[in-house]
């Protein structure tokens, strides 16, 4: 039986895609944010509301998503953001909401101050009837390395999903109860120059953090996997949190800065919503804060029930417009398409392998091994996608 796209698109949502909850480089993209549903972009604009603890190096998430609203037409209602108050049709941010809370003479204003002063903190914040409708939580690194991630902060969160989360203990309406669950962000850490490989670094943290999630089906924003990749999706070993890299000879967040449009292929920074623009702590350039908010916004649209891949996609099997030639591997793309359009090809497990502007009607996918695909090619006014196959 011939199964449609969106069949096809919705089967690999659910079966596979719905596996990926890891908001690394692969989805800290513009072209990604663009093909989410509305509909999930407006539940999780509508519905959710964020206590977020954090100090400099947290500031990246929270400067791009009081940005983005400010950066195209339509964003400033798409992803319109309201910080440390509760607006209609917007979502809420409770900024440096729970150090607070934490226990006296307890410095619980980030993970890395004190590796388990962040539960009771948090216990605190959410028993407070004040913070009732709070039903998503998040906490930053300041610098991750050499801190307990298996031992305190993985543990930790779990405690607290044991207790807050869908199904938790602390959820119910009797005495010492809440009525609304909520969804724990985990974190990485952030990349630090020549030093993310070994034991306690970076990296070797973020893996341990990034496995546990995807195990166990929670999502996580991935500072380090979007600290270390460039735009073009190399990774750097060496990099540092602000994309410097003696491998790369320079520093890439810049260069691709330099190259690009301001306006229209990145944006300014806030540091509060219409506020004065800032680039986020401990960086020089505007890409790392926008990559971290898009990664957020990819988060939020899954944890409001999108799938991590299915779009407003029509069933285009029988359009010539975009097409899969087997004997020459490669896609093959009318004029049409070309001017002003981005090719994006996923995988089976959700994951962007490759972000294009097109340049030309072919594109070779010789370099990409056998399996299951979808190529999605949009433009502001349109959207065309098919799947193919690779055969060896």
């Amino acid at each position: 039986m011939k199964l449609s796209l969106l069949f096809f698109i919705y089967f690999i949502g659910h079966y596979c895609v719905a596996q990926q909850y890891i908001a690394g480089y692969q989805v800290a993209k513009e072209e990604v944010i663009r093909g989410i549903p509305l509909e999930y972009i407006n539940k999780a604009r509508q519905d959710f509301n964020i206590a977020y603890q954090h100090t400099s190096h947290g500031t990246h998430v929270t400067y791009g998503l009081f940005g983005l609203p400010d950066y195209k037409a339509g964003d400033e209602d798409l992803f319109s953001i309201s910080r440390n108050i509760e607006e209609y049709n917007k979502l809420t941010i409770y900024d440096y909401a729970i150090e607070n809370y934490a226990e006296a003479n307890t410095d619980a204003s980030d993970l890395s101050r004190n590796e388990t002063a962040f539960i009771q903190a948090t216990r605190n914040y959410l028993d407070d009837e004040n913070n009732a409708l709070v039903n998503i939580v998040m906490w930053s690194w300041c610098n991750i390395e050499d801190h307990d991630v298996e031992g305190n902060y993985l543990p930790g969160m779990q405690t607290l999903i044991d207790e807050y989360g869908f199904g938790g203990t602390k959820i119910g309406h009797g005495p010492n109860q809440r009525s609304v669950p909520v969804h724990f962000i985990f974190m990485t850490g952030h990349a630090n120059a020549d030093n993310n490989i070994g034991e306690g670094k970076p990296k070797n943290q973020a893996d341990l953090i990034t496995n546990y999630c995807q195990h166990n089906g929670y999502f996580c924003l991935d500072y380090y996997s979007i600290d270390s990749y460039c735009m073009q999706d190399n990774y750097y070993e060496d990099a540092s949190d602000d994309g410097d890299s003696r491998i790369y000879g320079g520093n890439y967040n810049k260069d691709y800065q330099l190259d690009n449009i301001l306006g229209a292929d990145y944006f300014e920074n806030k540091a509060t919503p219409g506020g004065e623009v800032e680039y986020g702590s401990h960086t020089t350039q505007y890409i790392t804060s926008n990559r971290k908010a898009y990664a957020m916004w990819w988060i939020l649209a899954r944890l409001a029930g999108w799938d991590g891949i299915s779009t407003a996609i029509s069933d285009n099997q029988s359009q010539t417009r975009l097409i899969y030639d087997s004997h020459k591997k490669q896609l093959v793309i009318s004029d049409e398409l070309v001017q002003k359009s981005t090719l994006s090809i996923f995988n089976l497990l959700g994951e962007c392998l490759v972000t294009r502007r097109l340049t030309a009607v072919n594109y070779s996918v010789e370099n990409l091994s056998q399996g299951f695909y979808i190529a999605l090619i949009q433009n502001e006014n349109q959207r065309v996608a098919i799947r193919f196959v690779i055969q060896r």
